[in-house]
């Protein structure tokens, strides 16, 4: 084991993770679906998921198989559902020996699974999705109802959820969500409901009324302490659970007008210092970034120039005696003073989701509990408990 070899590191607080799944869960008033898809939004799913499951959830979730061989390695008992569904044989397979739930939206993809669970000597348990307005995977709701009728019949099988997912639901007009629960409604009248019956994820949350059949919310971003829109963040407080650090590595004095970074688009206005930072787009703070501002002696500092692969130049000329080892912060709090992802997101032009999902690999992350290291996740070790 070789441990943390990198000064641009990310900590993620588990109790933070915890107090979201605990107020998500007071919120709707129904079981949590903890949605740790892309590694846990940047974050880590095993530590993630342990977090997330001690605090109260019932069920975890995934994009797709692969994410679940993974996460099944570290939690084997916990009921995993993955959303993208099965396409290959190699991933049916997979599924059934993992004991995974899988989305399904037609009978043919039913029918393979439970081939496929025939031959382990098992039975396959399948969420079926319904297309309620998203217009990207489910059943259309027209014929839903028939599809999800033939899917419980196969030998096999197990339906054990039904789900649609929301479109508009960060938005403030919550009309558009609630046609489409009207719509989902409509096909629930229709079928004998499974165990598991959900709709809303984190903006769904915030924004809507849990409906009476439903039985589970299925929160992503909030379990991370970020807010699906600003105008949200009153119905749910949540305590982000990601800081992202780094610390100067050079600097240099240089008179007026050198140029720094590729192109020499910037150009020191006065005489001045230009400090290097080991982060770049290589470790997730995208070229699109040169807007967003980062924590050095607590003071927000402008980027210098273009991102690179594995630096960002600060022009730290008004920050005072900036020198090599002093900490620099892309997201979290210095000094009293705080970057958030939704500042580098808007910063970038994208979304808060975006911006913590591409952190990558090669920045280790440290879970904490009480303040406490309790997990690293590296690049060269992977999860690894402390």
């Amino acid at each position: 084991m070789t441990g943390i070899l990198r000064t641009t590191i990310a900590d993620v607080d588990l109790d933070a993770v915890a107090a979201n799944v605990r107020a998500v869960r007071a919120l709707a008033r129904v079981d949590v679906i903890a949605v740790v898809k892309a590694d846990g939004y940047g974050h880590g799913a095993e530590a993630v998921a342990e977090a997330a499951m001690e605090a109260g959830a019932a069920a975890l979730a995934v994009a797709t198989v692969e994410e679940a061989v993974v996460l099944r390695r570290a939690r084997t008992g916990d009921a995993l559902l993955v959303l993208l569904g099965a396409q290959t044989q190699a991933e049916r397979d997979a599924a059934v020996a993992l004991d995974l739930a899988v989305t399904v939206w037609d009978v043919e993809s039913a029918q393979a699974m439970g081939e496929a669970a025939r031959a382990a000597g098992k039975t396959a348990t399948l969420h079926f999705k319904v297309d309620t307005g998203l217009t990207r995977l489910g059943a259309p709701l027209d014929v839903a109802a028939d599809r999800y009728r033939k899917i419980r019949a196969l030998a096999g099988v197990r339906v054990d959820g039904v789900f649609t997912h929301l479109a508009r639901a960060e938005e403030a007009d919550p009309a558009p969500s609630n046609e489409q629960l009207d719509r989902f409604d409509a096909f629930l009248d229709a079928i004998s409901l499974p165990r598991w019956v959900h709709t809303s994820a984190s903006g769904g949350v915030s924004s809507l009324p849990t409906r009476a059949r439903v039985t589970a919310v299925r929160p992503g971003l909030a379990l991370y302490g970020l807010d699906a829109a600003p105008h949200l963040a009153r119905h749910l407080v949540l305590r982000p659970a990601l800081t992202w650090r780094s610390m100067v590595h050079r600097t240099a004095d240089v008179p007026a007008g050198t140029g720094v970074s590729y192109g020499h688009e910037y150009r020191l206005p006065r005489d001045g210092r230009i400090a290097t930072v080991p982060v770049g787009y290589g470790d997730g703070l995208s070229r699109a970034s040169r807007a967003a501002r980062l924590l050095v002696h607590g003071q927000k500092v402008a980027i210098a120039g273009r991102v690179a692969m594995d630096h960002v130049m600060l022009d730290v000329t008004d920050v005072g005696d900036v020198k090599a080892g002093d900490e620099v912060v892309v997201i979290g709090t210095q000094r009293g003073a705080t970057v958030t992802a939704d500042d580098l997101a808007e910063a970038s032009g994208t979304i808060n989701y975006e911006v913590v999902t591409a952190i990558k690999p090669r920045v280790p992350r440290r879970y904490l509990r009480d303040g406490r290291v309790v997990a690293t996740k590296t690049l060269a070790d992977g999860y690894v408990r402390c």
